[in-house]
């Protein structure tokens, strides 16, 4: 598994010197609560198992659905296992740790 998530890392995610966030690209074709998770634990260099359950942040049944029809125009967001992960309709995620979102106030 450590094979395939730094092949995943390889091929998958794009971080600029310095950048404070991640890029990842997917395939429509592709179930987009999996590339969240193996998209972190790539970040992350754990497994996937070591992860949270995605179900406990979104439901991954609801995201794929949402994603996967292609008809979804903008973004989404939420926040899974210290990250806040935006998926964009266009074909990219985008992960920043939330220590490194700016305040938003409020008890964010």
């Amino acid at each position: 598994m450590r094979a395939q998530i730094e092949q995943w890392w390889e091929q998958r995610i794009d971080r600029e010197d310095g950048a404070k966030s991640y890029h990842i690209a997917y395939e429509h074709s592709e179930l987009v609560s999996t590339n969240v998770v193996l998209s972190i634990a790539a970040i992350e260099g754990v497994e996937p198992t070591g992860l949270p359950p995605l179900g406990a942040a979104v439901d991954p049944d609801a995201l794929d659905d949402l994603i996967g029809e292609g008809e979804m125009c903008g973004s989404i967001s939420f926040r899974y296992a210290g990250y806040e992960v935006t998926i964009h309709s266009d074909g990219r995620l985008e992960v920043v740790s939330v220590r490194d979102l700016p305040s938003r106030g409020c008890g964010s």
